[in-house]
């Protein structure tokens, strides 16, 4: 296996592959082609070009080094493009590739306020997404549609979804091989603070906060809250519990533990934003699994959530 296809998170692969075999998903899909097949006008790279800077290499040279490095350690052969949008927010995005092509956006504020380790973290992980194929399974499409898709298939698409999250923190993770800056990283996006002026970055801290989301007795997602199993996201401290894991692992350490201890490991942490009943095989499991998701669909659909505010963010995939 090349190091890229040795690293991916099991659980995405198995899920992944799962979801590719699914009739709904097969006819998006399908949908989706013909539609492309029969397109003649701009696509996505012409946007790109009207509504951001396609940054060239005299422009941002060592971004595009780290690109190099990335495109290496992934072992990645499609051209690839870097743009940057104006933006206050630190995000990044890996659109689905056009006409042989790959394009990464990132924000102005990420950008200006990453230092070079991190940046090298978003950009691995951002061709993570590529490498693995996740924009294979459209899962904006889907949950957007009329009508929403059956409940256990929206629970394994977000579920999976946030399995493929973890598949692309570890390539970011890998190609940067700086597990402090990695976290720092990740503490940058879900805090929006990117100086040390006021508050320092603890990585121990930060990593403590999934410790708390346990419940007294020792439960996790059974209680979670059901918002959590609609997010395409692990939160931000589980992801760098998880990527901890992966460091400490055989696949970044000689004599680590090896890959089917981590992805125990990473399915423990994981459980934090599922239901405990999501594999549930008896008839009261499936009833209340279906009753909490019929009745998170409704309430996200009253609030526009479930099928245009989550929904935009899924139609890329972004970090």
């Amino acid at each position: 296996m090349s190091g890229a296809s040795a690293i991916r998170c099991d659980s995405d692969l198995q899920r992944s592959n799962t979801l590719l075999t699914h009739s709904e998903v097969k006819r998006v899909r399908d949908k989706i082609q013909r539609i492309e097949d029969k397109r003649d006008g701009p696509g996505t790279r012409r946007h790109l070009l009207a509504t951001s800077v396609r940054l060239s290499r005299s422009m941002a040279g060592d971004l595009h080094k780290m690109a190099d490095h990335c495109v290496e350690r992934l072992a990645i052969d499609t051209p690839l493009e870097l743009y940057a949008y104006a933006s206050p927010q630190s995000n990044a995005a890996c659109f689905r590739p056009e006409d042989g092509r790959v394009f990464i956006m990132f924000s102005s504020h990420l950008l200006e306020n990453f230092d070079p380790a991190e940046l090298m973290f978003v950009m691995g992980h951002e061709l993570g997404h590529h490498v693995y194929q996740h924009h294979d399974i459209p899962i904006g499409y889907i949950v957007r549609g009329k009508p929403p898709p059956a409940a256990d298939l929206a629970l394994q698409l977000f579920t999976w979804s946030r399995y493929a999250e973890i598949s692309a923190d570890r390539a970011g993770a890998y190609c940067a091989d700086d597990l402090h800056s990695v976290a720092r990283a990740l503490f940058k996006l879900a805090s929006g603070i990117t100086g040390e002026r006021i508050v320092k970055f603890d990585m121990k801290a930060f990593m403590g906060q999934v410790d708390e989301m346990v419940a007294p007795d020792g439960r996790t997602g059974q209680d979670a809250p059901m918002q959590d199993w609609f997010s395409t996201h692990p939160f931000s401290p589980l992801r760098v519990k998880a990527l901890k894991q992966f460091h400490e692992s055989s696949l970044m350490q000689d004599d680590g533990f090896d890959k089917t201890e981590l992805e125990r490991r990473v399915q423990q942490v994981m459980q934090l934003m599922e239901p405990g009943y999501l594999e549930g095989k008896s008839r009261p499991a499936r009833a209340m699994r279906d009753l909490f998701i019929a009745g998170a669909i409704l309430i996200a659909e009253s609030h526009g959530g479930y099928h245009r505010e989550r929904t935009r963010r899924l139609e890329r995939i972004s970090w």
